[in-house]
């Protein structure tokens, strides 16, 4: 599961609820405490999250990223934590869920574009706007995340959630899920962030829970479309990964970044989720991706 390093605020770094929409946000201004001023930010960044994670696995990366001159927000999607879910069953789509992420975005940056960061079923979502709304944005980078469904070893555990779910209190699936990966060597970094991961999973929306399990097991692949839309749109792109991620193959995830044709970076020493096993280099890593965007976008327009 993905575990945030610590959930301590960070200087700088603010709780918001947009208000045309339940998704609470982190959000870090350019160098400074959180003000609402935007005037001397590079630019706009959205990252938005995976399966069972929520805004707090990217809290590691707000400070260093608003150190780099970026205005910055982390949200949660559909189902997580204080985020309602959408609905009944079938509810939460990719496109239902993107058009929550282009509703954050359109508060957080209404007048400017904004680089968007998926990471794992998060990039699954995001590529929708780049399909549908790609003038919304700077650029387009999954991080830990492939070309479609997860191949067919990983549905077993999805299969099992799924089941739990329609039988079992959310309580009670953590505790199993929690001895279960106890086991297979997790080991949260502090008694603060083992109690927060408890009670983010506990406050899912098991139905969201449920859709977003399924599409992850489903979801088609729209790479050639995708590719389509960045050329005609002038996105640049790029795909994150980490060396040791095992959720889609790394070869997928290259292949994926060839018929892209974007730019693919692996970060060493990392697996399925490089912001929270290490923040500072994805924060810089992250930098590096968006200045190279806003030059190409700034030579194409010249």
């Amino acid at each position: 599961m993905s575990t945030p390093p610590f959930i301590a605020m960070p200087d700088g770094v603010g709780l918001f609820t947009p208000p045309d929409s339940p998704a609470p946000v982190l959000l870090a201004e350019p160098g400074t405490a959180v003000t609402g001023v935007t005037s001397e930010a590079r630019g706009a960044v959205l990252l938005v999250p995976g399966l069972t994670g929520s805004k707090e696995d990217y809290i590691g990366v707000l400070e260093p990223l608003a150190g780099f001159g970026w205005r910055v927000a982390a949200m949660d999607l559909p189902g997580q934590g204080a985020f309602p879910g959408l609905g009944p069953r079938g509810s939460h789509t990719t496109r239902t869920m993107a058009d929550v992420v282009l509703a954050v975005a359109d508060w957080f940056s209404p007048d400017r574009p904004v680089h968007l960061v998926g990471h794992s079923m998060g990039g699954l979502v995001t590529r929708e706007l780049v399909l549908s709304d790609a003038a919304r944005l700077s650029s387009w980078v999954p991080m830990c995340s492939g070309p479609a469904a997860v191949p067919a070893s990983g549905h077993t555990k999805l299969l099992q959630l799924e089941a739990a779910l329609a039988n079992f209190p959310m309580e009670l699936i953590w505790e199993q899920k929690e001895r279960m990966d106890r086991a297979d060597g997790w080991n949260p970094p502090s008694q603060e962030v083992a109690d927060f991961c408890a009670q983010r999973f506990i406050a899912n929306d098991p139905i969201a829970l449920s859709d977003c399990a399924e599409l992850l097991m489903t979801a088609p692949d729209l790479t050639d479309e995708v590719a389509a839309a960045l050329e005609s749109a002038g996105l640049p792109a790029a795909v994150l990964t980490g060396e040791l991620d095992d959720e889609w193959p790394l070869e997928w995830q290259e292949q994926m970044a060839a018929r892209l044709g974007v730019p693919w970076h692996v970060q060493p020493g990392v697996a399925h989720n490089p912001a929270t096993e290490d923040p500072s280099a994805t924060a810089a890593m992250l930098n590096e991706i968006f200045t190279a965007a806003a030059e190409t976008t700034e030579r194409r327009a010249t």
